[in-house]
């Protein structure tokens, strides 16, 4: 039998989200991309996560196998956006961050599923617009989002570098 959901992650859960947030850096190591290879996210970030009751965890018979930050405050690094602009600007909005999957479970379609879920879980919060954001070289992260319903918007920049730029997306319902 085959068992998938999404759930809110536990303190318990945090070992085991650590092991695919390091699965999905290593991934991202590989397309040559700089994003999260500096540490980020932490554990401390993960942590916060938690604590503050905005994680997210798909599980795959009784394994967690993916992680996603839901944030549900506006995020500071979309109030400047270059070459576009935001389609909404005025409704709150949800944000997707940290966005894995583990080793293994890749290729499944389950970030569809995960990703869908959290429309459902947002949806239900009052939410009916999303934004994510990715690094330019992140094609698989680019790809999820498109396929998601996300339009590209823009770019912002999630810090002083260069390497913090990022590919905007935004879907309205």
């Amino acid at each position: 039998m085959f068992n998938v959901f999404v759930r809110k992650a536990l303190a318990d859960d945090l070992p085991k989200i650590i092991e695919v947030i390091n699965d999905a850096k290593k991934l991202i190591k590989g397309t040559g991309s700089p994003q999260w290879q500096d540490g980020q996210p932490s554990r401390s970030v993960l942590e916060e996560d938690l604590k503050v009751g905005r994680g997210y965890v798909l599980v795959v018979n009784e394994i967690v196998v993916g992680y996603t930050a839901l944030m549900q405050t506006s995020d500071p690094h979309y109030e400047i956006i270059q070459d576009g602009a935001w389609n909404n600007t005025t409704d709150k909005y949800a944000t997707l961050h940290r966005v894995s999957i583990a080793d293994g479970y890749r290729g499944k379609h389950l970030s569809d599923f995960m990703i869908s879920n959290l429309f459902t879980i947002g949806y239900e919060l009052g939410f009916r617009n999303f934004r994510i954001d990715t690094h330019a070289m992140n094609k698989g992260m680019q790809h999820i989002s498109i396929k998601a319903g996300f339009k590209y918007r823009g770019i912002i920049y999630v810090g002083p570098k260069e390497d913090d730029r990022r590919l905007a997306y935004e879907l309205n319902m």
